[in-house]
């Protein structure tokens, strides 16, 4: 039993702006958000309101409920309480089932499953980071992915839960490369999930800041906000190879032309744009 404890926080909000909140959240520091609504596994209590539910670790609450506050973010409903990890992980075990994703089928780590021939499995938990393949911004991402034909070296930016850089070993066996992130629990469980899909020996896993990081890169993929895009496309974009392919994700669609601009002006030029569910991915090239 883990001893870590985390505030669960739940915000009720109108369903036209529950994906900008959603997006709102994960830049002020949600590793993950629930989204509950009347077709979700656990429903929200108003069938017009959709529940937003993240667990911030219990000594960064009070940060993250003045964060929140400070974007506009409507005031989290009286329900809020502790859990601890377990719990929280018996949460994501109630709806995380094994999914089809482009070539990948994303199974969660308690679940059994009998791959077919030509499905590449990624055993995964989330833990506490965020990138189970459930948001539509993994999906295209790991959809992309899925069409490169070559890959030798190989970097995420905002690893998250390791997922895509897993997915590249994984697709690439001969490939390696390297998983960042500026959040120590992501860094860990994505070291973590290598080692479940024994690729740990071909990732690299750390805090290392993108800008330190030693290119280039045949992929290089970013599956983070705008926010953090666009002001570090300067390197970002100089990690990428010449002829290499660099995959954004994370993006809002009305705020992708801007996260567009900002990665032409440094050399990329768009070979595909993927779409779902208001969600917008880049599949650019050097």
């Amino acid at each position: 039993m883990s001893d870590a404890r985390y505030t669960e926080i739940a915000f009720v909000v109108t369903p036209e702006r529950a994906e900008e909140w959603i997006a709102t959240l994960v830049e002020i520091g949600a590793s993950g958000v629930e989204e509950r609504d009347q077709t979700t596994f656990q429903k929200a209590a108003d069938a017009a309101a959709p529940m937003l539910l993240v667990w911030v670790p219990v000594g960064e609450a009070r940060a993250f409920l003045e964060r929140a506050r400070e974007a506009g973010l409507p005031p989290p409903a009286d329900a809020s309480r502790e859990r601890d990890e377990d719990e929280w992980r018996d949460v994501w075990k109630q709806y995380f089932a094994p999914r089809k994703v482009g070539r990948f089928v994303i199974v969660p780590s308690w679940e059994k499953y009998a791959a077919k021939a030509d499905e590449i499995v990624l055993d995964m938990d989330p833990g506490r980071a965020f990138g189970t393949g459930g948001h539509p911004s993994t999906r295209l991402c790991l959809v992309a992915i899925s069409e490169l034909e070559t890959c030798e070296r190989f970097a995420d930016v905002g690893c998250g839960s390791g997922v895509l850089a897993i997915a590249l070993a994984k697709l690439f066996h001969e490939a390696s490369g390297i998983a960042v992130d500026v959040d120590t629990d992501a860094v860990d469980v994505s070291r973590e999930n290598a080692m479940r899909n024994a690729v740990i020996d071909r990732i690299s896993v750390s805090a290392t800041p993108v800008g330190e990081v030693h290119g280039p890169f045949d992929v290089v993929t970013a599956n983070i906000l705008p926010d953090v895009l666009v002001p570090l496309a300067d390197d970002i974009a100089a990690r990428v190879g010449d002829g290499g392919t660099l995959i954004l994700s994370g993006i809002l669609r009305e705020l992708a032309d801007g996260v567009e601009a900002a990665y032409v002006a440094r050399g990329m030029r768009t070979t595909a744009r993927l779409d779902e569910e208001g969600w917008r991915a880049l599949v650019m090239t050097r």
